[in-house]
């Protein structure tokens, strides 16, 4: 069975769906303390697949707002998406009356875009992508600048020396691979990455606590069709269940 294509963003958005954990990191990659209590977090999570979903958002105060996604696949197109996910959030935010009728200009927490990849592509450990790249010609009228880290372990990796959580994430990932790599099954390949972890103080009180959910989410081949399949059933069931109640209503 082939690994869940997916199933690095989905350990990742885990691991990091932790306040504490989210500090260290943006300590890391800023060199700026933040106290957990500070932190909210706001990721998207949509009801229905065309839903805007994004990997991880939050809030430093009133002052910052994060977006961090992950990618385990090449995509010079993430300022779009991002952009997309700002704006999704700052309506979230926002009263749309206070914009309209206000007289004075309405403060806004200041966005920072970060992306996160550990792909099979030979990628520096930094680099920019900027919006304007993909305009079909020069213009100074709107600008997002995400800041892009090569993710996959190594020795050599700055982000990774400075943030431990991040660099046991690395380390699984790249574990996993090796397994794959030495012909091993998937399952086998992701138990023996988990006992590595736990035996060698990498994050092994989160692999402890959450073995058997990290085997699922790893091992756990999505089948879109099959989804798409339940989604309608679980609407048909939800349409039908409403009628019945607004005939009983009417009686």
């Amino acid at each position: 069975m082939k690994p869940k294509r997916s199933y690095k963003d989905s350990l990742f958005r885990h691991i990091f769906n932790d306040k504490r954990r989210l500090a260290s990191l943006y300590t890391a990659l800023t060199g700026r303390s933040v106290a957990p209590k500070d932190i909210t977090i706001t990721t998207l999570r949509g009801v229905f697949f065309n839903d805007i979903k994004n990997d991880i958002s939050f809030r430093i105060g009133d002052r910052d707002i994060i977006l961090m996604e992950h990618q385990s696949s090449w995509n010079p197109n993430m300022p779009l998406r991002m952009l997309w996910y700002i704006a999704k959030l700052y309506s979230r935010q926002l009263d749309s009356r206070e914009l309209v009728y206000r007289s004075r200009l309405i403060p806004i927490p200041a966005p920072e875009f970060y992306v996160f990849y550990n792909g099979s592509h030979d990628e520096p450990d930094y680099q920019e992508f900027h919006l304007s790249s993909a305009f079909s010609h020069a213009t100074n009228s709107l600008e997002l600048v995400v800041n892009c880290y090569n993710i996959n372990y190594s020795t050599q990796n700055r982000l990774l020396d400075s943030c431990y959580e991040l660099r046991c994430y690395s380390i699984f990932v790249q574990k996993v691979r090796d397994g794959l790599r030495d012909g091993l099954e998937l399952k086998i390949a992701i138990r023996q990455a988990i006992t590595y972890c736990k035996t060698h103080d990498i994050l092994a009180d989160y692999f402890q606590k959450n073995e058997s959910e990290v085997f699922d989410m790893v091992n756990f081949k999505w089948d879109q069709k099959r989804a798409l399949e339940v989604a309608k059933e679980d609407g048909f069931a939800d349409g039908e269940r409403k009628a019945s109640m607004k005939i009983a209503l009417s009686l």
